[in-house]
């Protein structure tokens, strides 16, 4: 669906119903399914801090209208960067060429981090 009418839909109830949106722990699940990847938008500086390309890609929002073909087309797509801002302009920019399967995920890559700890690993990997 083109991003024209993609956003022809966003009313209120589309709005309201996070339709766009990925929660935290939906996104782990359908990851540890392998039916998930994270597309990490943030930029080179802030990746130097830490990684989460354990969950996916990362691609710097300024250069994913060039990289495209390195985004899967078989999963579910969810975009990420601290203030959710990029994230969004990622989804826009995956809807605007063809891609049908996106979502923003509604945590920030601290939220992430949190989530890992010791006893979470576990369980996420178990």
């Amino acid at each position: 669906m083109a991003l024209r009418e993609k956003i022809k839909e966003m009313n209120l109830e589309w709005l309201t119903q996070n339709n766009h949106k990925i929660s935290l722990e939906s996104f782990i699940e359908k990851w540890k399914a392998g039916e998930a990847v994270l597309l990490d938008v943030r930029t080179d500086e802030e990746a130097k801090f830490y990684s989460l390309e354990a969950f996916g890609i990362r691609i710097p929002l300024n250069e994913l209208p060039d990289r495209l073909n390195e985004v899967p087309k078989d999963k579910l797509v969810c975009t990420l960067c601290p203030g959710k801002i990029r994230a969004t302009l990622a989804y826009a920019v995956l809807i605007d060429a063809g891609f049908d399967n996106v979502k923003v995920l509604a945590s920030s890559p601290s939220e992430l981090i949190d989530y890992l700890k010791p006893g979470a690993v576990k369980k996420l990997l178990g």
